[in-house]
């Protein structure tokens, strides 16, 4: 598209798109580091670096930044690992055991 008007939702779900791919590649994370880094060496008491710390704190819990993202637990295909993980399942089948969130 060349030109054109620019919806909100456009801009909603690309802004989304952003903070996820920075929250991802650890871009934000080492945005706010270096941030608090800098505030931290220009404070001069200790209710400033006490402040800092709590809002750094309040970041992570906000947006996430700072926390390591959760790895899925994709298996390459054929791999001894992927191998194991069928068999388990496959024990957990013969057996009777639940598995996950039903029975076999």
């Amino acid at each position: 598209k060349e030109g054109g008007r620019i919806s909100l939702d456009d801009v909603k779900k690309n802004a989304k798109r952003a903070l996820s791919y920075g929250r991802r590649k650890g871009v934000l994370t080492d945005a706010g580091d270096a941030g608090e880094k800098f505030l931290l060496s220009k404070a001069t008491k200790p209710e400033h670096e006490t402040l800092i710390k709590s809002v750094r704190g309040e970041i992570k819990r906000r947006y996430g930044v700072g926390v390591p993202a959760k790895k899925g637990r994709k298996f390459v295909k054929g791999s001894q690992e992927a191998k194991d993980h069928m068999a388990r399942i496959r024990a957990m089948r013969k057996h009777g055991k639940a598995g996950g969130s039903f029975t076999f």
